[in-house]
């Protein structure tokens, strides 16, 4: 009975890493997209900063 229960503990853990390798991989996913948007976000705020600096000087 003890190695049942210790083979169904094994199997429940192993499936719960499983899951958190899952979910952690999305996670980084998540963020090299969420890098990549930023990037870009800071892009075109410099690009339309530009065109103020323009108009200031004038």
């Amino acid at each position: 009975m003890e190695k049942t229960k210790s083979k169904l503990n094994n199997a429940a853990i192993e499936g719960v890493i499983a899951a958190l390798k899952d979910e952690n991989e999305c996670l980084r996913m998540e963020i090299d997209y969420l890098k990549k948007l930023k990037a870009l976000v800071q892009k075109e705020k410099k690009l339309q900063s530009f065109p103020n600096e323009k108009a200031h000087r004038l």
